[in-house]
């Protein structure tokens, strides 16, 4: 595991790196995704500024003035099963997660929240984004 604390500036300041660096986000990003999001961990939210694919920012605590057209919400918890290495089952990924929330109304797993079009279009370089916190929160470790 990485040495910063999960969602701590040091560890925003990693995955902002391993998002900007990562081929595949390149190739995924490359001119479109400029959608900003949100995570949330319990009580603290961080806003994730995107541009041209790459993390411009990451705002903590983002106010009124900030936009963001999509987000992520879950427990401590649960971000913590979703960065491990090996995730266990239905915190590996988004769509699975949420599903089991949304759909099956299961607490322990992240929920996805805003404007759903603005997801969808946007799906395979937001999930990569998301993956990427795995990556930086284990050194690098496998995807």
């Amino acid at each position: 595991m990485t040495e910063a604390e999960l969602a701590s500036h040091e560890w925003w300041e990693q995955y902002k790196e391993t998002v900007n660096s990562d081929p595949e986000m390149q190739v995924r990003g490359h001119d479109r995704f400029d959608e900003n999001f949100y995570v949330q961990l319990d009580d603290e939210r961080f806003l994730v500024a995107m541009d041209d694919g790459k993390v411009s920012e990451v705002i903590p605590n983002p106010g009124l003035n900030q936009e963001w057209s999509f987000g992520v919400e879950g427990g401590r918890g649960a971000w913590e099963e979703f960065v491990r290495e090996v995730p266990p089952a239905f915190n590996h990924e988004i769509i699975a997660s949420n599903y089991r929330t949304q759909v099956k109304g299961e607490s322990g797993h992240l929920q996805l929240t805003g404007n759903n079009r603005q997801i969808f279009q946007n799906l395979r370089p937001f999930q990569r984004a998301l993956d990427l916190m795995r990556h930086t929160h284990n050194n690098g470790g496998n995807l």
